[in-house]
């Protein structure tokens, strides 16, 4: 079974159930049923063709998603564009460029430029086929990622129907049964993302898409949102939004926070103004879910990532590639039914990340005996000030709490020959005092402290919520 299955499905069942929330309407199962099968048809018609590739550049959620689940019934591999229109990294043989507007750089292959024209209108008598090639080997990959993490260098990850099968599953077995609305701020390019979609139309409830914080907030209630799932960074906007203003949100009962450790500022905000039952969610796009933890948890252990969910595994091993003990920190490797073994085209990567059956994400961290996760940081990002390595995930909890800091990112300004120096990278908000920011995180941090803070609008961050450590550090640098 594959999620056009579960759709075509739906469609048959509950045929008028609401299927997606979008920004220019709504779809029932029915309407979404034909709207896949009928871009589909446009798809085979524009010459995009099984067991090819294409890239989708398209900025409206639902178009994005029919696309994606008209090429899948196709029998075409998917790869989405990330929300800057980058270009698809060099490793991506792509034959086809789905475009909603002109890109900033030449593509190489079939250009063809889509619009929301292209959904059908659908009628009380449709009856959508959704008959298609789709993928006859359930392990061949339909579906591409890319993902930089925080290292600048682009890979390209790809899941098959069988594995994003299992994700759904995994996924629907450790969550409450729910019909929605599920409420999910991340791009389609993302795992998270697409994650959600998937398992929301998997099991037949409604989905919502929608990016815009002012939005997300009206149709929380406009729509009685139950489940919404946000970047750290996207949860921050919309606390920042509602903080000091009269609202409540009644319908929501849980909100699902991934891709970077949570501020406890933020936390605490959306706790106190949104819903009080938040989950923070531990993963990766190569690995899927690997731990999750209520919000009092992460609270009382800031560095916590959750405990490890059944089905994966986690251990922590020396540089060695030795396991430690419990509660010994050292370097963190996943294991799950559902990872990839591979990055596409990217042999060099690959025997880094992927080494006897386990997956190595690069993040430092400690495994307790009630198998509560801690990431104490990532082993590429260390700073090593005067022969004293620290974390800069530690620095930045630390200045997130001081007064004036909105946001900070903490990276090592490396010189030729000499050690490195703590630089942090800070957004300021209302009281900001640079000087006064220094001494406070000089007299709590002695060594630890940055010796220099810039100033920026935006702290740079990837699609997931993660700070470009490295690209701060090269820009600082000059290299």
């Amino acid at each position: 079974m594959n999620i056009i299955d579960a759709i075509r499905h739906h469609s048959r069942v509950r045929p008028f159930d609401i299927a997606v929330i979008h920004s220019s309407g709504a779809a029932n199962y029915l309407q979404l049923a034909t709207a896949v099968a009928g871009l589909a048809a446009r798809l085979r018609s524009e010459g995009i063709e099984p067991d090819t590739t294409a890239a989708i550049y398209v900025s409206d959620g639902y178009l994005h998603l029919v696309l994606i689940l008209a090429a899948m019934l196709n029998g075409t591999r998917t790869v989405s564009a990330q929300p800057n229109y980058e270009p698809i990294p060099a490793g991506v043989p792509v034959d086809h460029w789905l475009c909603d507007r002109t890109l900033g750089f030449s593509p190489k292959g079939n250009v063809v430029q889509v619009s929301a024209a292209w959904i059908p209108d659908t009628g009380p008598d449709a009856r959508p086929s959704l008959m298609g090639t789709g993928f006859p080997d359930p392990h061949a990959v339909c579906r591409m990622y890319t993902s930089s993490g925080t290292t600048g260098t682009p890979k390209v990850i790809g899941h098959s129907t069988h594995t994003l099968e299992m994700m759904a599953t995994r996924q629907l077995s450790l969550e409450p049964i729910s019909q929605g609305p599920n409420l999910c701020m991340m791009w389609l390019s993302t795992i998270g993302g697409f994650g959600t979609a998937q398992t929301t139309l998997w099991h037949g409830a409604t989905l919502a898409l929608a990016v815009n914080p002012q939005k997300v907030l009206r149709w929380i209630n406009l729509h009685k949102v139950v489940n919404l799932r946000a970047s750290p960074q996207q949860l921050q906007g919309l606390v920042a939004m509602v903080s000091g203003r009269p609202v409540r949100f009644p319908s929501l009962q849980r909100i699902e926070v991934g891709g970077s450790s949570i501020p406890p500022a933020v936390m605490m905000g959306a706790r106190a103004t949104m819903c009080s039952n938040l989950v923070g969610i531990y993963g990766s796009t190569e690995a899927s879910l690997v731990a999750q933890a209520p919000g009092s948890v992460l609270y009382k252990h800031p560095d916590a990532a959750g405990f490890v969910v059944p089905g994966a595994e986690v251990r922590i091993v020396d540089d060695a590639d030795q396991p430690v003990p419990h509660g010994v920190e050292g370097h963190v490797q996943i294991r799950t039914p559902y990872m990839i073994s591979e990055y596409m085209g990217d042999p060099v990567n690959s025997a880094k990340a992927f080494r006897g059956g386990w997956f190595v994400p690069g993040d430092m961290g400690i495994l307790r005996a009630d198998n509560l996760l801690r990431i104490t940081g990532r082993s590429d990002e260390m700073i090593n000030a005067g022969g004293v390595k620290l974390s800069p995930m530690a620095v930045d909890e630390f200045l997130l709490k001081v007064p004036g800091v909105k946001d900070a990112a903490t990276f090592a300004y490396r010189r030729p020959g000499k050690n490195d120096e703590v630089w942090a990278a800070v957004v300021g908000g209302e009281n900001f005092n640079e000087q006064a920011v220094l001494a406070t995180a000089r007299a709590h941090l002695n060594s630890r402290a940055p010796v220099k803070l810039v100033l920026m609008d935006e702290i740079p961050r990837n699609a997931m919520g993660k700070a470009l450590r490295q690209q701060l550090s090269q820009e600082a640098s000059g290299t």
